[in-house]
């Protein structure tokens, strides 16, 4: 008798070219999508051990967007470490009240971006970092492409604000 977890795994064999093509359209970087796929194949498997699925390609993909999302999160927060160490007056030819000021404004832009709607985050982050179009971000959070676009002009706006010191 076959499990269940064996029933997706096969489920998704059969449908692993969907499953990457689904990877590839929302990747930023193609190298990595087979890495992606991969991943969101294990954490169905894991899953179904506790759970039925129903429809283990739907639920692959919803594994695989969320992976990307994470990757975008952690691809700025190593652009923001960057900056941090970038603003040290040793590693650049920056005064320290530059290196001063830029640490200021980057502090601030967190603070915004941390207090930004948890929906107008998402959009900010899944277009900026994930670089996702304005129709599927819309799509995948059922929202019309107008509204994801006035969520990231708003985000970039409050972003802008924040770096200009202004009150956010």
């Amino acid at each position: 008798m076959i499990s269940h977890e064996q029933e997706v795994g096969r489920a998704l064999a059969a449908q692993n070219r969907v499953l990457l093509a689904y990877v590839r359209r929302r990747s930023a970087a193609t190298g990595d999508a087979e890495d992606v796929a991969q991943e969101a194949i294990v954490r169905v498997l894991a899953r179904a051990r506790e759970t039925l699925i129903t429809d283990p390609l739907s639920y692959a993909m919803r594994a695989a967007r969320n992976i990307l999302i994470d990757r975008g999160r952690r691809s700025i927060d190593v652009q923001i470490d960057d900056l941090e160490e970038a603003d040290h007056p040793a590693d650049s030819g920056a005064t320290p009240l530059e290196a001063l000021d830029m640490r200021e404004r980057l502090q601030l832009c967190q603070r915004a971006l941390e207090a930004m709607p948890p929906l107008r985050r998402e959009v900010f982050v899944r277009r900026r970092a994930g670089e996702e179009s304005y129709e599927t971000i819309a799509r995948d959070l059922r929202l019309s492409i107008e509204a994801v676009q006035k969520h990231y002009s708003r985000a970039a706006q409050t972003l802008r604000r924040a770096a200009e010191g202004r009150h956010v």
